[in-house]
């Protein structure tokens, strides 16, 4: 493959004729080709079936321990939407959070490894009233992931297993015949994750929602990573994922669990990754050999009410665009164009 010396090097699509072209938000456009009848934007529902919940808001805040805290987890479900309870934590600490959220709110969702404490953590997290188990990984196409999952279908307790992340129709589908309730699909698209540079391994998640969707038989598909405005959430839900996970959008507001710093007279929240140096630092107790994410702020936000508001406001508004009451609907009628 490599070219002779002196040589004029081929484009890329000579030497690998066979690659698929990957696209990004900022390479579609939703556009609308038919009339809209709805009278309002209220009009539109975007609710989904999210195991033992219907949310009203298709959102779910990441698993990341400056994201979903105990009153982020509270204000998510007041607001319709989800939030997840981070691993990154003691086993002890993490079932006093979901005991603390409370099953009033309906947001009975931790996360869980698959590796090390993962059966004692399971009991204790069901045991507390946990009901949605997102099987938290890097890499949600190893067969780590595929045990866990055969063992988490043999509790007596039934659960909501979510798993993931893949960026393959390939993985996907390993994912769903294993029985996965529900699978993030998006890998190295986040704001504070460094796969992408530390390993070479990325795609971008509207492809890969798109990809996966094609192959999709009954799984729900969390788009995960990248998300920056409401477009890019109408964008993902239009190519077939049943609602977004969001980690920056949620991290600068007062109800997230990272600190607020003052720089300059501007407010900012702490936001890391999930294998960023000072989480596996806190959790592990020592320095970590590898690190995969980096540590940033955000702009403080205000209230998640507002960032909440937003996004639903946005996504109706897309949705009356193309003539929809319904997600279904919203999907159905949407139309892309290439941007660039």
């Amino acid at each position: 493959m490599h070219p002779a010396v002196g040589a004029v090097p081929a484009a890329i699509g000579e030497l690998f004729p066979d690659l698929p072209r990957a696209f990004d938000f900022d390479d579609v456009s939703l556009v609308p080709r038919v009339p809209s009848t709805l009278v309002h934007r209220t009009e539109a529902v975007p609710a989904v079936e999210f195991g033992p919940l219907r949310l009203s808001v298709p959102l779910v805040g990441s698993p990341m321990p400056d994201v979903c805290g105990v009153e982020m987890c509270q204000a998510l479900a007041q607001h319709g939407a989800l939030g997840i309870l981070p691993r990154f934590q003691s086993t002890d600490e993490q079932a006093k959070q979901i005991r603390e959220v409370g099953t009033s709110s309906g947001a009975l969702a931790a996360a869980l490894g698959v590796t090390g404490d993962f059966h004692e953590r399971f009991e204790r997290i069901v045991d507390a009233g946990c009901r949605i188990v997102c099987l938290d990984t890097a890499n949600g196409a190893h067969e780590q992931v595929a045990r866990a999952v055969r063992w988490l279908r043999e509790q007596s307790v039934p659960v909501f297993i979510i798993a993931g992340n893949v960026a393959t129709a390939e993985t996907f589908a390993w994912l769903e015949d294993l029985g996965v309730d529900a699978i993030r699909v998006g890998i190295a698209g986040g704001s504070v994750c460094e796969t992408r540079t530390e390993t070479g391994v990325y795609a971008p998640t509207p492809y890969s929602v798109h990809a996966c969707a094609q192959v999709r038989r009954h799984a729900l598909i969390v788009a995960d990573g990248g998300i920056r405005s409401p477009a890019d959430m109408c964008k993902l839900l239009a190519l077939g994922a049943d609602c977004v996970m969001v980690g920056s959008a949620l991290a600068g507001t007062y109800e997230a669990p990272g600190r607020v710093l003052v720089v300059d007279g501007k407010k900012f929240k702490i936001m890391r990754g999930a294998a960023s140096f000072s989480v596996q630092q806190e959790f592990a107790g020592e320095d970590p050999e590898y690190i995969e994410g980096a540590e940033s702020i955000v702009a403080y936000k205000g209230h998640v009410a507002d960032v909440v508001q937003r996004y639903v406001a946005g996504l109706r508004s897309s949705m009356s665009y193309m003539d929809a009451r319904t997600l279904d609907e919203f999907r159905e009628n949407a139309s892309f164009i290439r941007m660039r």
